[in-house]
Order: structure tokens, then C-alpha cells, then sequence
């Protein structure tokens, strides 16, 4: 698929499903905010576990609670394995009215969960402007040098549980360590990757391998560069299988194929990893 914006054009070369089993936690990291929650890509396993722990009484713990801390745990791991790539990844999960989320330089605007029942979204404020979370949902927001994404899946007439992420440094191509796509109660977050071939060249190869729980469809997008994340150079989709898959891309530009930032968006309600990115010559 070729975009003028960036002179770049991509060509799947090959999808193949390397090994059908998978393994959801290995070489994954345990979060270091919660570690008595168990290993989880997804929230939903880890909420059923803290609702065990510290069941919902109306006092000391109410439902907020158990949304914002499963997807503390699971997002806090997220940030662990990607920024033992060399990079910066911040999340933070908590109530949206009070007392609020913060992480980086985005911070939700404080209105009353009803306010968000009403009309449909919370809004998290960033310096580049504000963008929208959906009730019972989820938003990624690429302006110039910032890259963010939220979700919302609970409201309630005063409260909601909101979960933000902020890529401060980007992971660079190659990575060789897995790394979670995080999912709050099913809206799978994506990853951002620097991607650059070692030397000048006209065409440049990338495999990406993903561990996946069921059968889906990834995208995938290229992006500007720091300064222009909000510029889209290429789009497309595969199928990958449940296990461990590889799909090859040949990425083409002129005179030489330029860097540029990678999105891969996993389908929500996947517990999909990471396993590998690499970008050749």
C-alpha cells in the first residue's frame, strides 16, 4: 500500500503460524506496583482474582476499585516489559472524578461519572489538545511528538475507572523480548516501535512474531516520526491464528526506505504478545 505522505509503500510477504500452542506468561514481568496480582495480559482474569482478595463491601471497597486495580496490574507489567527495551512508558489507572488520573502530561478532566454516563465519554487534556475516551471503551491519540491511549470501562453516577498510557521513549527495532498488548476488560491497548533499517537501502524486510489466545486480525499502521505521530503512512491488516505467528513485511521507499513509527493494534478481546520485531538491512 503506497501513501505519498511518506514515499513509503508495504507488501505482506507471508503469514505462517510457527507453533499452535502458546504461553501467556512467559518472560513476562509481574507488575511492581501490585505483585500479589498474578501475571494477566488482560484486566478480566485479574479483577476476578482481587475481587477474592478484597471483596466489595459499599465502605472501604467499592467496584471502581477492583476495575482501576486489575488494570493497574496489568498495564504496570505492560510498562515493565517495554521499557526494559531502552524505552518510556507510563501508565496509570485509577478514578477519573475523584481523585483523578494523571500520567505524563495527560490528565483526565474532572466531571462526575454521571456526566460521563450522560454523554457518553470522559475527556483526558494533553498539550496537544484534548481527545475523547468513550464510555465502555477505548481511544489512541497521535499529535506531533506525543503518543497516548485510554480507556473507560466503568461509570457509575459519581465515579468511573479510567486507565491512561503515554509513550514518553519509543522502543526500537530490533526487540527480542516479549512484551504485552495490556487489555482493559477486553479493549486491548496497541504498541509503538521505532523502526529504521541499519543502513541506507531502497527496501527493507520486517517480521513481526505474535503469541495470540484465539484467531484474529492485527493492524497495523506506519507512522511519522517524532513530531508527526498524527501522520499516517501506510495501513493494513492480517490474520494471524491462536499460538505463535510470524508475518513478514517488505517495506519499500524512494530513494531509500525512511524510518518511521510503527502501531500494531491487536483485536480487542485478545490476549495477544509481542515476541519479536525485527527490521533488515
Amino acid at each position: 500500500m503506497f501513501s505519498p505522505l511518506g514515499g513509503l509503500s508495504i507488501k505482506l510477504q507471508s503469514v505462517k503460524l510457527k507453533k499452535s500452542e502458546f504461553d501467556l506468561e512467559r518472560d513476562l514481568l509481574r507488575s511492581e506496583l501490585l505483585p500479589w496480582v498474578p501475571i494477566s495480559v488482560d484486566s478480566t482474569p485479574a479483577r476476578a482474582f482481587i475481587r477474592t482478595e478484597a471483596p466489595i463491601d459499599g465502605t472501604e471497597v467499592v467496584e471502581w476499585m477492583h476495575y482501576s486495580a486489575a488494570d493497574a496490574a496489568v498495564f504496570d507489567g505492560m510498562c515493565e516489559e517495554y521499557n526494559r527495551l531502552g524505552s518510556q512508558l507510563l501508565s496509570g489507572s485509577g478514578d477519573g472524578y475523584i481523585p483523578g488520573v494523571r500520567v505524563g502530561d495527560l490528565r483526565n478532566v474532572s466531571v462526575r461519572g454521571s456526566t460521563v454516563v450522560g454523554r457518553g465519554y470522559g475527556e483526558v487534556s494533553t498539550p496537544q489538545g484534548v481527545f475523547r475516551v468513550p464510555r465502555g471503551g477505548k481511544s489512541t491519540f497521535c499529535m506531533k511528538d506525543l503518543l497516548a491511549w485510554g480507556a473507560l470501562p466503568w461509570a457509575g453516577y459519581v465515579q468511573y475507572s479510567l486507565t491512561l498510557l503515554q509513550w514518553r521513549g519509543l522502543a526500537r527495532a530490533p526487540v527480542s523480548r516479549r512484551a504485552r498488548f495490556a487489555g482493559s476488560s477486553g479493549f486491548v491497548a496497541p504498541n509503538f516501535i521505532s523502526v529504521a533499517t541499519r543502513i541506507p537501502a531502497p527496501m527493507s524486510t520486517m517480521r513481526i512474531g505474535l503469541t495470540s489466545n484465539k484467531p484474529q486480525t492485527v493492524a497495523i499502521r506506519g507512522r511519522g516520526t517524532k513530531g508527526a505521530f498524527q501522520d499516517v503512512l501506510f495501513e493494513d491488516s492480517f490474520d494471524i491464528e491462536a499460538g505463535e505467528s510470524e508475518a513478514i513485511y517488505n517495506v519499500f521507499g524512494f530513494p531509500f526506505a525512511p524510518a518511521f513509527t510503527l502501531e500494531l493494534q491487536p483485536k480487542d478481546g485478545t490476549s495477544t504478545i509481542l515476541d519479536y520485531l525485527d527490521a533488515f538491512p
